[in-house]
């Protein structure tokens, strides 16, 4: 159940990064801090395609995973995540600012 309820909210953050992109027009800014796995692989692509949407999907129910159930791990997965997030910002494209 707890990880429905994290797939929930990857959805509504999902859609929450997708209405800020504004189709291109708007700002990436929130997709490279709650998606910077999906944005890394976009910059190194030019392109979102369906395996960094995929990984945008099933991110935050993977963080939810292990935080329910290796409660220790906390502080590894936000250290992890801050990384991929600085990466994703200082790395350059043409596409994606």
């Amino acid at each position: 159940m707890k990880i429905a309820k994290t797939a929930a909210i990857a959805i509504l953050l999902l859609f929450f990064a997708i209405l800020f992109a504004g189709g291109g027009h708007g700002t990436y800014i929130p997709a490279q801090i709650i998606y910077p796995y999906s944005m890394i692989l976009a910059k190194l692509q030019s392109e979102i395609d369906f395996f960094a949407f995929f990984l945008a999907l099933i991110e935050i129910p993977v963080y939810g995973y292990f935080v329910f159930n290796k409660p220790n791990w906390k502080l590894y997965i936000l250290g992890i995540h801050m990384i991929a997030v600085l990466v994703s910002f200082f790395l350059k494209s043409e596409v994606f600012n």
